[in-house]
């Protein structure tokens, strides 16, 4: 869903040991690096002797070069036992606030008298010892690293993730398209904040200014997003007019992307939308975070950005559901549900477009209710994600893993059926801390989304049990 992670790689080397060892070994991370679908950038060996690190000149032209690449993330190989100060200092002044990956290589075979030796497992706990030195955080593979197996693939991938994650929330635009909802309390959210926490710059966008571009859109743009989305979706309830009008709010808001860079929205999706313009917007919302654009219902900004961390991390698009009901005869399952926002692809039984049944009983009148996606998620793992602010100035994330399963009963909309360890734990927790909406993904990114909200000042709440991941996180951050 977005562009090649860019890892600095540091290989760290200490001078009395093995050379032509450390040299071989160099060679062979930087292509695990490139099989685990990220992009490296090591020092050659015209800048340092052998493409190693082991002094602090060396240091210095690594994390310049790494500064002038601009790597997402800094990954630190102790290649044999390293030189810790170098190794750290590479790291450190690559960039502010870079993640950083540690890892120390297996010995090639049991130790004998004659054999070459690296000792990287010593020496990588000097190496976390400068880094903490330095209030530098840190994570590491959660087992000893060989280049025999995919160990270290596996864990520069899911380092990748948390990079791309990471650089990707850090300064992302997003636009707020009209007000919250007035009685909706709970997607309040300080501007501020948000800039202060994450650099994140919110654009706010009325509503009427959206209504009257889509007016005035050109008919080409139009034809061509109402042919993709015929195309796309069983829209024989919809008339027309109504999939013209969602057309051209699509044009609209792609429009709006460009021009603001924007990497999500919030939306008021309700009532403006159907009394004003004449349609639910949610199949357009559900198209844009199909493409990698979270748009979260009833302008929840911090909905918005738990979408966008949770969609960066799992590669895929996130939606954004209630904490919807508990299932009357299945213990610890609950419905993951919303009026019709969810990404297309967390079916593979097909969507229609239906109507916004609770606005169109409330009303008493189908007109302009038309646009929902009405789906039923795929069986199989799923994460939730929450980010939410405390006035205490604290910014927590509830992370939570379960599995779609098949039960009894369909709402109308976009749901499925979710099966957790302990639902009553996780109401708990979702109680004390956190808002009715949450981020939802398909696959278990637990893990990796944790390690990503570590480098991000996040507090993680994690009231069930994650799957286990590939890396471990460091120290407390200061």
């Amino acid at each position: 869903m977005s562009s090649k992670v860019k890892l600095g790689f540091v290989p760290a080397s200490r001078g009395m040991f093995d050379q032509a060892l450390a040299v071989s070994a160099r060679d062979r991370c930087v292509d695990a690096f490139r099989r685990a679908g990220v992009e490296p950038v090591v020092p050659p060996g015209d800048l340092t002797p052998n493409g190693l690190v082991g002094t602090a000149a060396d240091a210095a032209a690594a994390a310049r070069m790494f500064r002038e690449e601009g790597v997402d993330g800094v990954v630190v190989g102790a290649l044999n036992f390293g030189n810790e100060v170098p190794a750290a200092l590479a790291a450190v002044d690559a960039g502010e606030g870079l993640p950083v990956m540690l890892f120390g290589l297996e010995e090639e075979g049991v130790l004998t008298r004659e054999a070459p030796r690296r000792d990287a497992f010593c020496g990588l706990i000097s190496i976390a010892t400068a880094l903490r030195h330095r209030e530098a955080g840190f994570v590491f593979p959660k087992k000893a690293v060989g280049l025999a197996d995919d160990s270290l693939v596996d864990a520069l991938s899911r380092f990748g993730a948390v990079c791309g994650a990471v650089s990707g929330v850090r300064g992302a635009v997003y636009g707020q398209i009209g007000p919250r909802p007035a009685e909706f309390e709970t997607c309040a959210y300080d501007e501020l904040s948000l800039m202060r926490k994450f650099g994140i710059r919110v654009v706010p966008l009325p509503l009427s200014t959206i209504y009257a571009r889509a007016a005035a859109t050109p008919e080409k743009r139009n034809r061509k997003v109402y042919a993709a989305m015929e195309s796309s979706v069983d829209r024989s309830r919809v008339s027309d007019m109504d999939l013209a009008k969602m057309a051209r709010l699509e044009v609209v808001l792609d429009e709006l992307v460009e021009e603001h860079g924007l990497s999500g929205m919030g939306i008021q999706c309700w009532t403006s939308m159907q009394e004003d313009y004449g349609i639910s917007p949610c199949f357009v919302m559900s198209r844009l975070a199909e493409r990698g654009i979270p748009c979260a219902c009833e302008a929840d900004i911090h909905g918005t950005l738990s979408m966008h961390l949770l969609s960066l991390v799992a590669g895929s698009p996130a939606g954004l559901a209630d904490w919807n009901n508990s299932h009357v005869e299945r213990e610890n399952v609950f419905s993951a549900w919303h009026c019709g926002v969810f990404p297309a692809s967390f079916s593979s039984s097909g969507t229609k477009l239906g109507l916004h049944d609770i606005l169109e009983q409330s009303t008493g009148t189908d007109e302009g209710k038309y646009g929902t996606i009405e789906l039923s998620i795929d069986e199989g793992p799923v994460t939730m994600a929450r980010v939410t602010e405390h006035p205490w100035d604290a910014w927590p994330l509830l992370l939570a893993e379960g599995r779609v399963v098949d039960a009894p009963g369909e709402p109308p909309g976009s749901h499925g059926w979710v099966e957790v360890a302990d639902l009553d734990a996780l109401y708990a927790d979702i109680l004390r801390g956190f808002p009715h909406h949450t981020a939802i993904a398909r696959g278990s990114h637990g893990s990796t989304l944790a390690a990503a909200a570590y480098f991000l000042g996040l507090d993680v709440v994690v009231p069930l049990e994650l799957k286990a991941g590939a890396l471990e996180i460091g120290p407390e951050p200061h």
